[in-house]
């Protein structure tokens, strides 16, 4: 199942508006990405992920839009229902997680074969993902 990350960014930046309001308030804005992965290829995602996806992550946070990034794993598995990666990214506000989804749209050629090769071995390994758009606050 081939996933495409900025499409479902940008969708559930859709279906989950922020009023004007809080927009202007740049309040920061967290999606959490839970992943069901092929039995045993776990690691290989995460390696291919650490390659290929946080690269683009990392420009963001050095560039002051994305706040942080947090990578989970559980460590004890209770069978499949259980989910085997979640990234959650927290934006500085709702427009920089609009504008970093629009970038991804059409995204720079991956540079090389062997980067696009990755790239799509990457999403070939996820069985499911979900997104899950949050609201935080800390006490």
């Amino acid at each position: 199942m081939k996933i495409n990350l900025s499409a479902a960014l940008l969708a559930a930046c859709a279906l989950f508006s922020v009023p004007a309001a809080a927009q202007q308030a740049e309040t920061p804005f967290v999606v959490e990405q839970t992943y069901w992965l092929k039995p045993g290829r776990t690691e290989q995602f995460i390696a291919l992920f650490k390659k290929t996806r946080l690269p683009l992550l990392e420009a963001e946070r050095q560039a002051g839009r994305l706040l942080s990034i947090r990578i989970a794993q559980p460590q004890l598995l209770q069978g499949r229902e259980q989910w085997d990666f979640r990234l959650t990214l927290t934006w500085k506000d709702h427009a920089s997680a609009q504008q970093f989804s629009a970038s991804q749209r059409n995204p720079e050629p991956a540079g090389t074969p062997r980067r696009a090769m990755e790239e799509q071995l990457r999403d070939e390994l996820v069985i499911e993902r979900n997104d899950t758009l949050l609201s935080e606050e800390m006490l």
